[in-house]
């Protein structure tokens, strides 16, 4: 009896072993873009015809151009939902500069990247 009694507490000690917890994993921005360009849907009858998500959750991608505090030109590419979002600009040196962006008028952006400097954006036509 004592025989059964270790083997059944052996049994019940390995298989009510805890699972190791998976790390966090985050996508890659190339991964991210390729679900982006599975959900895009165009409408031709609004302004600005692509976006992508689901119904009812939309995220906005526009080209844009525009300014840094200097004068200078910036151009990019940037993803907005709801009244934010995030996008890549390039500047005049070709530097590519990730920024976060708001609506601050109707097609325009005011951008801020990770050292405050300040652009102001439109939607490119």
């Amino acid at each position: 009896m004592k025989a059964y009694c270790i083997i059944f507490i052996v049994l019940l000690v390995t298989a009510c072993k805890k699972s190791e917890i998976q790390p966090a994993y985050s996508p890659s921005q190339e991964t991210e873009q390729i679900e982006k360009k599975k959900t895009v849907h165009i409408d031709t009858s609004y302004e600005y015809e692509k976006r992508t998500g689901t119904s009812g959750h939309y995220e906005y991608t526009y080209e844009v151009v525009g300014t840094d505090e200097n004068g200078n030109e910036v151009t990019g590419q940037v993803d907005v939902e709801g009244k934010s979002g995030t996008g890549l600009i390039t500047n005049s040196n070709d530097e590519e500069i990730p920024v976060e962006v708001e609506w601050s008028g109707y097609g325009i952006l005011k951008a801020v990247d990770a050292e405050g400097n300040e652009y102001e954006l439109q939607i490119a036509d």
